[in-house]
């Protein structure tokens, strides 16, 4: 009888490196994705205004472009032509070579944007707007690192998608292989069960609720791995915390352990169905 028992703990164990290998790609994409988001928040974009400006131009100037919906309030700082020029003379190390050198630093008003309004255009029409106003010299932006930004945006999302195929393609295969191996013993016992009667749905059942219950077992497993890796990554580079979200890493964990138990159910299913389908000399 003990040979003619699954071995269920090879598919357990098979299951649970699938699940944490998807568990680290999506982890990994959508790490991927709020660090460009992360970098392309904290480009910063300088407003230039024009010498002797009224503080009570000022005061408009940084108004509008605080209540503008794209930019991020807590990013913008006003920046007077002496400051700016009092951190240069620090950052030269010797103001004594300054000291007698025309000031020739503008006001300016920095700030950042969102993320999704990081583009050369929308930021091109917008300095277009802002320079027709009577107090505004110019804006500067780095657009060669916003260029950047949505070209590699679009490299790591095609490299994701051929990636997730890939993961997929082979997890479905490994997977299929590893249960239908571990039901092989009993596959006499089940087309038997056929042939006196049994409907497949009363075959099937106790091996579908085994593989349900696998399943969960495997994605708990990967769960735990995964949190794991997250620890050790997150002790190692303690920036990463900038990134790290627990929705998401929440989401993924209980989708691992949904998918792991969805897989081992349907794969256990039709494992079972694929023998019921087979005639008894071909069993053998």
């Amino acid at each position: 009888m003990a040979r003619n028992r699954p071995n269920y703990l090879s598919v357990i164990l098979s299951v649970a490196l699938v699940l944490l290998l998807m568990g680290v790609f999506a982890l990994t994409a959508s790490y991927g994705s709020r660090l460009v988001e992360l970098f392309k928040e904290r480009v910063d974009i300088w407003l230039e205004l024009k010498p002797d400006t009224p503080e009570t131009e000022i005061s408009r100037i940084v108004g509008y472009v605080r209540a503008q919906p794209f930019v991020k309030k807590e990013s913008l700082t006003f920046i007077t032509r002496d400051q700016a020029a009092a951190t240069m003379r620090k950052d030269l190390g010797d103001e004594a070579l300054l000291a007698d050198l025309p000031n020739l630093m503008r006001d300016v008003v920095r700030f950042n944007v969102k993320a999704e309004f990081l583009q050369a255009d929308s930021l091109a029409e917008w300095r277009t707007l802002m320079k027709s106003d009577s107090v505004v010299s110019d804006l500067h932006f780095e657009a060669f690192s916003a260029g950047n930004a949505e070209q590699n945006i679009k490299k790591i999302a095609w490299f994701m998608l051929g990636l997730a195929l890939l993961l997929v393609f082979g997890a479905v295969a490994l997977i299929h292989n590893t249960i239908r191996l571990a039901l092989y013993a009993n596959r006499f016992i089940i087309k038997n069960q056929e042939l006196v009667g049994a409907s497949w749905h009363f075959i099937a059942k106790p091996y579908v609720k085994r593989g349900l219950i696998n399943g969960l077992i495997s994605g708990v497993l990967a769960v735990v791995c995964l949190l794991g890796i997250v620890t050790l990554g997150l002790n190692a580079m303690p920036e990463l915390s900038t990134i790290h979200d627990s929705g998401i890493l929440t989401a993924i964990c209980l989708g691992m352990i949904a998918l792991g138990g969805l897989i081992g159910g349907l794969s256990s299913r039709w494992v079972v169905n694929k023998f019921l389908r087979m005639r008894l000399e071909d069993l053998y």
